[in-house]
């Protein structure tokens, strides 16, 4: 096993077969979307007999917390051929993107999964529930004008990507840098339709959705949406339920800042009259990214709570520690700290003998910290002890909004 840079001419055959035997992409012009995806960001092969075997992909961006931007290091793809599965390339590869993202100032790491488990072994710890939810639009209880969007293909991914980086963003909302990467997926989606209103300055695109069509009557899925007021979500909403003459299901993940039940008819009724049928209307529930803290410093000075302040040591455990002992990399975030969590907060290294002490995995410390899970729960089903009156306390000062990417990678 070695690792190294990736580099187009002599590795983009190999990556490409990696890419076909995960499935992720079918055939040549798919692989022709690859280029776009790479172009951008920290691509990192490691090789068998010098042959890409295994590929990760990191892509720059920002994450935010509260009302402050995280500087954001997403691992954007993982990918490992089947000749070398379960003998540590990509575990070791994907450290060595971490380590990379730290050293190039990143504050934060967040990845999708595949499952829970692997990425745990990295320090990763579970996000939020995330609600995905199949519905009719003809029962959306939405009274707004109409007014007719334009289309919007893959020629517009500037103007998508530029619409993206500007919407609303509420806490744990995900912005990504890389606009050649979003055309990539904008590539990839199969019979895809895409609508918007081009309402910002200098006739830009203010609010759009994009997704793929299947059939006649759908289901259609939604896979990109962007607003920037309240109003804006209306019309997109209104423009979702114009679509109901034909389509008889949207499947798309919840705009994170409201409820949609709210804005069914019936949905109770509905979804049992549609059990077990082509288009069942239901709400799935899942937590399918994960998070974990690249730099402890930076991410708790940039932490500013409306509450009363709170005073602790932290004993920290950070599973790269025992991966990356072969490089002369940083090696993750373990380490004894003294924390301040407040309006101000901080973490120095050190320890005072008359704080009370929280010993924690960064997987369990990050997820509280963004407000994923409070302390007195992870104390029960991750990596989290110390004394019931500290949780209480840490429950109380991390009483944060549940945090959502608003944007899948």
């Amino acid at each position: 096993m070695a690792f190294r840079d990736y580099n187009s001419n002599r590795d983009f055959q190999a990556v490409t077969r990696i890419w076909k035997e995960c499935g992720w992409i079918e055939d040549d012009k798919e692989a022709e979307s690859l280029e776009d995806f790479f172009a951008e960001g920290d691509t990192l092969v490691a090789t068998l007999d010098d042959e890409a075997e295994c590929v990760v992909h990191g892509t720059p961006g920002s994450l935010r917390y509260l009302q402050t931007d995280l500087k954001l290091g997403a691992v954007s793809s993982v990918n490992t051929s089947h000749i070398v599965r379960r003998l540590g390339f990509a575990k070791q590869l994907t450290a060595r993107l971490l380590a990379r993202q730290q050293e190039s100032g990143m504050d934060v790491s967040a990845l999708g999964i595949f499952d829970q488990g692997f990425y745990n072994k990295l320090g990763f710890g579970n996000g939020s529930y995330e609600n995905w939810i199949n519905f009719d639009p003809a029962t959306l209880i939405i009274d707004f004008p109409f007014r007719p969007p334009k289309r919007l293909t893959i020629v517009d991914h500037k103007e998508i990507h530029a619409a993206m980086m500007v919407r609303e963003r509420h806490h744990g909302a995900v912005s990504l840098h890389a606009a050649s990467a979003l055309k990539a997926e904008l590539a990839w989606t199969k019979k895809s339709f895409g609508f918007g209103y081009f309402d910002g300055p200098g006739n830009t695109l203010s609010h759009f959705i994009w997704g793929e069509m299947k059939g006649e009557d759908g289901p259609y899925v939604i896979t990109f949406k962007a607003y920037q007021t309240k109003v804006q979500l209306l019309e997109l909403l209104a423009l979702i339920k114009s679509l109901a003459d034909q389509v008889t299901q949207i499947g798309m993940l919840e705009f994170g800042e409201i409820q949609m039940q709210d804005l069914l008819r019936q949905p109770f009724r509905t979804r049992r009259a549609s059990e077990k049928g082509k288009f069942e209307q239901v709400i799935r529930t899942s937590a399918y990214w994960q998070i974990r803290i690249l730099n402890l410093e930076s991410c708790l000075s940039k932490t500013h709570l409306n509450t009363p302040g709170i005073r602790f040591n932290l004993i920290l455990s950070d599973a790269l520690a025992d991966i990356l002992t072969d490089t002369n990399s940083w090696q993750g975030v373990a380490g004894e700290y003294i924390i301040d969590l407040g309006e101000e907060s901080s973490a120095k290294c050190g320890q005072e003998k008359s704080l009370p002490t929280l010993h924690a995995s960064v997987n369990a410390f990050s997820r509280m910290w963004f407000g994923i899970r409070p302390a007195s729960s992870l104390a029960v089903t991750d990596q989290l002890a110390g004394e019931p009156a500290l949780f209480e306390s840490l429950d109380r000062v991390l009483r944060l909004p549940k945090p959502h990417f608003g944007w899948d990678f």
